[in-house]
């Protein structure tokens, strides 16, 4: 594990300084009649998430190795994880409609699965496995879409992406790194160091915003690193590990999906009314607070895919999937999701219908 903490560290290293010096794409910050502030999180997150294994690789053999070994995950990976990252780039720069965006999301995840990146099989908590078959491209590529637009979607508060993508990176870090996947397992370091080279820029008040570049890259990566870097021992991929410790974003898109539809807006319609925004009118807190809120939540859901990592074929894997069902479900009842979608425009229209009386029959002869 300390070759994926000097890597960390490496792209800490890159990450912060680069932050605070880079000024590109300046706009106002979400508070009104904010200062401008450089939207710069993508250029300094994918510059560190490169540069961090090349420079450890130049004093260490190991990471020497496991990146000569394995050049074309890199390859593959760097040229996906780029397409993505400029697609975001120059929505910051001049708004992309959302077609474009998911079209180019797509085409990655699609050459990224002609490129190796695939789930094949599921594991399932218990041991049992599920073959996907020709269900293998679609369930592939609507993982990688599903994340990218997951971690968009809960980057709509400062510092809240960011944090969330330092531990969930950390997170899945330790287990690639557990299971043996160690090129995966630097990887998965360098990124949860470049966020957070990142994130004290990023902290309310803002002087960095994310972009949709830092976010859409950090949403694409981890998404494909899971692919990659969670095979067990017996080749099949516990998908549900990482889908654990993305529990905040993934249930934030979700609901946001949901409640979206059940309200006849449009589904890719931005709003203002996630996780974040609730816990913030809820609950009264400041934006350091609700970044930290977010933070605690993930922390709780990144514990609990460690114990279903740590519990693997256990009794226990099926007590903490329980639990994080539950913690789910408490969630979204807590920040009052469940009465708004009950009272929304679709569910009043089918509880208010008049029942439909039936029609009698002629009974002439």
């Amino acid at each position: 594990m300390s070759l994926d903490l000097q890597v960390a560290f490496a792209a800490l290293c890159i990450a912060l300084p680069l932050t605070a010096a880079l000024r590109l794409n300046t706009r106002p910050n979400r508070r009104p009649g904010s200062e401008l502030v450089p939207r710069i999180g993508g250029f300094s997150i994918v510059t560190a998430f490169f540069a961090a294994p090349a420079v450890v690789a130049l004093v260490s053999t190991d990471a020497r190795r496991f990146v000569r070994e394995d050049w074309s995950v890199v390859l593959v990976l760097g040229a996906c994880g780029t397409l993505v990252f400029l697609m975001g780039a120059r929505d910051d720069f001049r708004p992309v409609n959302w077609r474009v965006k998911f079209g180019v999301q797509f085409l990655a995840a699609g050459a990224l699965y002609v490129g190796g990146f695939h789930i094949g099989e599921l594991t399932l908590p218990g041991g049992g496995t599920f073959s996907l078959g020709w269900l293998d491209l679609p369930v592939t590529v609507l993982w990688l879409v599903v994340v990218t637009n997951a971690v968009n979607l809960i980057d709509g508060q400062d510092g809240v992406a960011g944090g969330i993508s330092v531990l969930v990176s950390a997170t899945m870090a330790y287990v690639a790194w557990d299971l043996g996947h160690e090129l995966i397992a630097m990887l998965f370091a360098a990124l949860a160091g470049a966020s957070l080279g990142f994130v004290p820029l990023n902290l309310p008040h803002a002087r960095r915003l994310l972009g949709d570049s830092g976010a859409y890259f950090l949403g694409f990566m981890i998404g494909a690193l899971s692919i990659a870097g969670f095979v067990d021992t017996t080749g099949r991929v516990p998908l549900y590990i990482p889908l654990v410790a993305l529990g905040l974003p993934v249930l934030d898109a979700g609901v946001a999906f949901l409640r979206r539809y059940l309200a006849g807006a449009h589904p890719f319609e931005a709003d203002h009314d996630h996780f974040h925004d609730r816990i913030e009118r809820i609950f009264h807190f400041s934006s350091l607070k609700v970044a930290l809120a977010s933070y605690a939540i993930t922390g709780v859901f990144c514990a609990a895919a460690l114990l279903l990592h740590a519990w693997y074929k256990n009794v226990g894997s099926a007590i903490v999937g329980g639990a994080v069902l539950v913690f789910a479900l408490v969630l979204v009842v807590a920040l009052g999701y469940i009465g708004t979608m009950w009272n929304s425009a679709r569910m009043l229209h089918i509880r208010h219908q008049p029942e439909q009386k039936p029609v009698s029959g002629d009974a002439g002869g």
